[in-house]
C-alpha cells in the first residue's frame, strides 16, 4: 500500500473529505489530493506529522510507512532532533511530547504560554551556568 493509499483509507475510515482533513491539518486540499493520488510521493516530515496528527494516528505509524523509519528501528525522537546528545535530552523531549499528546485539548495560548516558560527556564539555566 502506498503512502497516498494509506491516507485515503484513513481519512474515508474517519469520514472526512479532503478539505476537512486539510483544514484540520492545515495543509490545502490540493496537496492532500497529490498526496493520495501518488503524485507527491515523499511530503516533507512537517507535513507528515501534521497528517498524523489529523488522522489521529501515531507518527510512527505514518512515518514508517511513508519510509522515514531506518531499518535499524531509530526512536522517533533520536531522527526527528539528532542534535540531543544524551539520554537525558532524548527521554526529556519524550516525556514533553507524551504529555501534550496526553493532553491534546490544550488551546493554542497554553501551548504558547508552555512555549515561552520553557524559554524563560532555559535562559535562566543558561545564566546560572555562566555565573558559575
Amino acid at each position: 500500500m502506498t503512502l497516498g493509499d494509506f491516507i485515503k483509507t484513513r481519512r474515508t475510515e474517519l469520514g472526512m473529505s479532503r478539505n476537512a482533513l486539510g483544514t484540520k491539518a492545515n495543509i490545502s486540499h490540493t496537496e492532500i489530493y497529490r498526496i493520495e493520488t501518488n503524485e507527491r510521493k515523499q511530503p516533507s516530515l512537517k507535513v507528515l506529522c501534521q497528517l498524523a496528527e489529523a488522522l489521529s494516528l501515531p507518527q510512527e505509524e505514518l512515518l514508517k510507512v511513508a519510509g522515514y523509519t531506518p531499518s535499524d528501528d531509530t526512536p522517533a525522537v533520536e531522527r526527528v532532533f539528532p542534535g540531543l546528545r544524551t539520554a537525558k535530552q532524548r527521554e526529556t523531549v519524550e516525556r514533553i511530547a507524551d504529555g501534550l499528546s496526553r493532553n491534546a485539548d490544550l488551546k493554542d495560548e497554553d501551548l504558547d504560554d508552555l512555549y515561552r516558560q520553557v524559554e524563560v527556564f532555559i535562559e535562566y539555566t543558561k545564566r546560572k551556568q555562566d555565573s558559575n
